[in-house]
Order: C-alpha cells, then structure tokens, then sequence
C-alpha cells in the first residue's frame, strides 16, 4: 500500500459523500415540492439545510486528494482533471450561487407568509428545479470522466451534455405541483 492508493480511497469517499448528499437533497427537493402546509416544507427544507454542509466538504476533499494524484501521476494541463475541476467548480456554483438561493428564498416567503401563491411558486421554480437535476448529471459526468479519461474533445462534451441533461430532467418539474387528493365530501345520512 502506498500513499497515492490511501489518497485515491479518500477522494473515493468524497465522491461518495458528494453522491449520498445530492441524493438526499433531490429526495428531499421531490418531497418539498408535494408540501401542503408550512410544516412539510419545514421538515423537509430542514433536511435539506442538514445535508448542504456535506457538499463544501466533499469538494475540498476532491480537490484537496485529486490536486495530490495529479501531482503525483499526472498532468495539471491532463483534458479530463481539467474537466473534473470544471465540473467540481459548476457543481459549487449551481449549488451556492443558485440552489441555496432558491431555497432561502422560500424559506423567508414560507414563513411570512404560509403557503402563498409565491411559496408554491417558488416549490416548481424552474431555476431551481434545473440547478437541483444539473447537480445531479455533472457529478455523474465527473465520475465518468474521471474513469473514462476522455481527451479534451470528449471530456468538454460529456460536460456540455450533463449540463442540458439536466435542464431537460427538470422539465417536468416546472410545472404544477403535484395535486394532492382531497377526500370526497359526503352528505351526511338522514
């Protein structure tokens, strides 16, 4: 065992956290979304709120070991490390430029003012919405990458398509909250 394998595992593990988190918070974006009272977007804006600190950690991580591997084995000007640090810096700024953005958005509005008109709004949001899936397709497009070590052409590409993959995967999102079923009114028995 030599120093580099030790570093591979922890950038492994980072990239793991980074997954597990994004994970977590598109479940609990997807959950958020079907809210109906200030409670639920509470619990699950609160959920939200407890993972987010997991996504600086995991970047200093990856960066920290991938600059030490790229020193050690390889070449700052390599097409796909480059790629990787492209994705890691859009990941960082999708993630504190505009999600949490939008998420402190509606929690300022949920709590002025309940489940507004703007708070719904504000749970379909289309920025948001393609900021959360677009985090989603760059990690994977990093992970492939990082083993598939495509040249500058490919790497660049694999990129450019996460990102609108994950405009597209958002789509769906943008529009009307999910409708929660309401129990049928019945007329009380004579």
């Amino acid at each position: 065992m030599n120093t580099y394998s030790i570093v591979l595992y922890i950038h492994l593990l980072a990239l793991l956290l980074a997954i597990t988190a994004a994970t977590l918070v598109t479940y609990a974006s997807l959950q958020l979304r079907a809210a109906t009272t200030p409670p639920d977007v509470g619990r699950w804006g609160g959920l939200i709120e407890r993972v987010v600190p997991a996504f600086p950690i995991a970047a200093l991580t990856l960066f920290g070991s991938g600059a030490y591997m790229t020193q050690d084995a390889w070449t700052w000007s390599t097409p796909w490390i480059d790629a990787a640090i492209a994705g890691l810096a859009m990941l960082v700024i999708i993630g504190e430029g505009i999600h949490a953005s939008r998420g402190r958005a509606l929690k300022k509005e949920v709590m002025a003012n309940g489940m507004s008109e703007r708070a719904k709004g504000l749970l379909r949001d289309p920025i948001a919405w393609s900021a959360n899936m677009t985090t989603l397709t760059l990690v994977l497009a990093v992970v492939f990458v990082m083993t598939a070590k495509p040249g500058a052409g490919g790497s660049s590409a694999t990129l450019i398509v996460a990102f609108f993959a994950g405009i597209a995967a958002a789509v769906p999102f943008w529009r009307t909250a999910p409708q929660t079923e309401t129990p049928a009114v019945t007329e009380p028995a004579a």
